[in-house]
């Protein structure tokens, strides 16, 4: 469905959920099933019963943009079949161009025999290929990237693929048939509106789609942060009266500009929209007035705050307990798995059995196709960084390099599963792996 078609249905579907202001009025409805939320509840409010109009249908629905979302959408796309990617912001790429987390993490790892060696392939090197050739990446391991070139690589890669992206644009509910997803429902500026899918890919980050189908899953909390560029640093003078070294970030792409990390808050609730809020101001506040505290150093007088990230640094939410939960056991030790779709590798040192593993002797490991997953439900498939992890591997399976291979594999087999009309626990394993192989995936 074309762009024009999609808002005249959609706009069409805002008088049909159109609700008069006194039928909200309600403080105690009648018995039946109340909306949980985590938030402080002062009483409730009746919603009436409404149909919601599908304005499009797709084999395969894609719910999130970053990068397990677009690897999944393209290659679902790849497989042949009709794909509509959904993402709430302006642009693809997630955390990874929004949220300014700039170079590709968990690439490489150690192999069986102690080398440093490439675990990540497949579309994370597509993307990273095409950038790199327009100068808009750098660094061979870890690749640090442009994020305004980014948001336009994903989207011409979609294109090219045939994905239908749909911007500005929130899953909201799923409907169900049985055990399987029959539409999800979305939350549009055009209207509360529904889009039919035969199968579905939860890359939304926060597991929205397993939440809503009632597949079992957990939540972790974890550091939330803020990143933040610094533009004009290639005109510091370390010549002026006074000076002395400072902290500027990270190099990027551009010249004269740097990507600066913040760790943040410890062990935050990242589905708490007012701690969400208090976190994005307070974190806000911070960076502006460090930033202006830097101008005032001797030969710091050029430097200025480019941009802080429209999107606050969650890391973890919910976390899906897969039909395989990875351990971080299996992952040390290098656990070979029959229908292993994909390798990840170290980003940083990681705590293991009462020591710290630095991350040059951090193995690559193996994930399984059962990890991507869900109990209960026959046509979703989880990935990014809520498929089935130990919480031990969570500093791992976050990364962006490890969200590509989940999101390539999950989408390859949602594809195949809509050709074979199977379920996602029915898909041929060996004829996925050969796909995933033969498009530069590493096993």
């Amino acid at each position: 469905m074309d762009r024009r078609n999609f808002l005249r249905h959609a706009t069409l579907g805002t008088g049909l959920a159109a609700v008069a202001p006194s039928e909200m009025l309600a403080t105690k409805s009648k018995k039946g099933k109340r909306v949980a939320t985590r938030l402080p509840v002062e009483g409730y409010v009746k919603e009436p019963a409404r149909e919601i109009p599908v304005v499009a249908s797709a084999d395969v629905v894609v719910v999130g943009g970053g990068p397990a979302g677009f690897a999944s959408a393209v290659s679902a796309a790849r497989q042949g079949c009709s794909v509509i990617l959904v993402e709430r912001y302006n642009h693809l790429g997630g955390l990874w161009t929004g949220g300014l987390v700039l170079p590709v993490l968990s690439t490489h790892g150690a192999g069986a025999d102690g080398t440093w060696t490439k675990a990540v392939g497949g579309i994370c090197d597509e993307i990273c290929g095409r950038l790199f050739q327009i100068g808009m990446a750098r660094n061979e391991i870890r690749p640090m990237v442009d994020p305004e070139a980014c948001k336009y690589m994903l989207d011409e890669m979609c294109r090219e693929a045939g994905v239908q992206t749909v911007f500005f644009s929130t899953a909201a509910q799923v409907t169900m048939s049985g055990s399987r997803i029959e539409a999800v429902i979305l939350e549009t500026k055009s209207g509360r509106v529904a889009v039919r899918c035969r199968a579905a890919v939860d890359c939304s980050g926060d597991g929205d789609l397993m939440e809503w189908t009632g597949v079992p899953h957990h939540e972790m909390r974890y550091h939330i942060g803020l990143i933040a560029r610094l533009g004009g640093v290639d005109r510091v003078d370390a010549s002026a009266p006074g000076y002395k070294r400072q902290y500027t970030g990270g190099a990027t792409p551009i010249q004269g500009v740097t990507m600066r990390h913040m760790r943040g808050e410890e062990q935050q609730d990242g589905l708490d929209v007012f701690n969400l809020t208090r976190l994005q101001q307070k974190f806000r506040k911070e960076i502006w007035e460090d930033t202006e505290a830097l101008k005032r150093k001797p030969g710091y007088q050029d430097v200025f705050l480019l941009d802080t990230a429209s999107q606050l640094g969650v890391r973890v939410t919910r976390v899906l307990d897969a039909q395989h939960v990875l351990t971080l056991e299996e992952s040390m030790t290098h656990t070979a798995f029959p229908d292993v779709i994909g390798m990840s590798g170290a980003s940083d040192p990681i705590p293991y059995r009462g020591a710290t593993v630095p991350a040059k002797k951090r193995p690559c490991w193996q994930i399984p196709y059962r990890s991507l997953l869900p109990r209960g439900c026959d046509n979703l498939w989880v990935a990014g960084r809520c498929f089935g992890f130990e919480d031990g591997l969570a500093w791992d399976a976050r990364e962006i390099g490890t969200c590509f291979v989940t999101g390539q594999a999950a989408g390859t087999a949602a594809g195949m599963a809509v050709t074979a009309r199977c379920a996602a626990s029915e898909v041929d394993i060996t004829r996925l792996q050969t796909e995933l192989k033969q498009r530069g995936v590493i096993l």
